[in-house]
């Protein structure tokens, strides 16, 4: 029993040991509350939503892992025969991670993303998620233990004003990687399962230990910091909203 329990340590300490180089592919969906229609009056809006959902199970999220290097990104797929289903897996894409790539290396964070047809690289905020509040509560996650964890970020509405956004985070220490979908990490472990703002979950459904990892940093433009790129958008919010309120549509 006791050779047993030793080679077990052995095999996970070495799992952990070669764990910087791992392939982790996420899936996406909404909580049940959400998939709920029956509200929404509007058939069109219905009909977007209901394509949406539909396309859900077909968008793919992969994480790589190589060294202190991570990059996560939205697997292509090729295009849908059914033009419903082509048009709801785009708006799944863009609820996944809005076509933006992750980066991360050493203390270095950037988010890969275009904005009004420019590509930028931008500086993220490292101390966006320095204040996670982990609990006792744990499950159990594609075999390894997970452990709760809370926060809240700052961030900005379609009218530039402050909005406190909730995350629930489900993270493994055995896998000793600080990191996970989007732009999480700051937790000591690998997030397998997280929810943000109570609208989407990100689950892994796959880990792969593999050594043909290599990470390619996407190009941009310009590098801008992530005040300068709430800058940008508060003015691009700013026309539509000016825009808006000349053509009596809603903002």
């Amino acid at each position: 029993m006791k050779r047993v329990l030793l080679i077990s340590i052995i095999l996970n300490l070495c799992f952990c040991a070669n764990a910087q180089s791992l392939k982790i592919t996420y899936k996406i969906d909404y909580p049940e509350e959400r998939k709920d229609l029956s509200k929404i009056e509007n058939m069109m809006v219905r009909k977007y939503m209901k394509n949406r959902i539909a396309a859900l199970p077909y968008v793919e999220l992969i994480l790589l892992i190589q060294g202190k290097s991570s990059k996560f990104y939205t697997e292509p797929k090729m295009p849908f025969e059914n033009r419903d289903m082509q048009s709801g897996y785009n708006a799944a894409l863009v609820l996944a991670t809005g076509k933006r790539v992750f980066y991360k290396e050493d203390s270095l964070k950037f988010i890969f993303k275009d904005i009004s047809g420019e590509s930028y690289r931008i500086l993220a905020n490292k101390e966006k998620y320095n204040s996670w509040e982990i609990t006792k509560e744990h499950k159990m996650i594609l075999g390894y233990k997970c452990f709760k964890a809370k926060i809240e970020y700052k961030t900005y509405d379609k009218y530039m004003e402050p909005l406190w956004v909730p995350v629930e985070a489900w993270f493994t220490p055995e896998i000793s990687v600080s990191t996970g979908p989007l732009d999480f990490d700051g937790l000591p472990g690998l997030i397998l399962e997280a929810t943000w703002d109570k609208r989407i979950i990100y689950f892994a459904t796959k880990i792969e230990s593999r050594e043909d990892i290599k990470i390619e940093i996407p190009t941009a433009k310009k590098t801008i910091t992530y005040q300068e790129r709430d800058t940008i958008t508060k003015k691009i919010l700013m026309e539509i909203k000016r825009r808006s309120e000349m053509y009596g549509t809603e903002f």
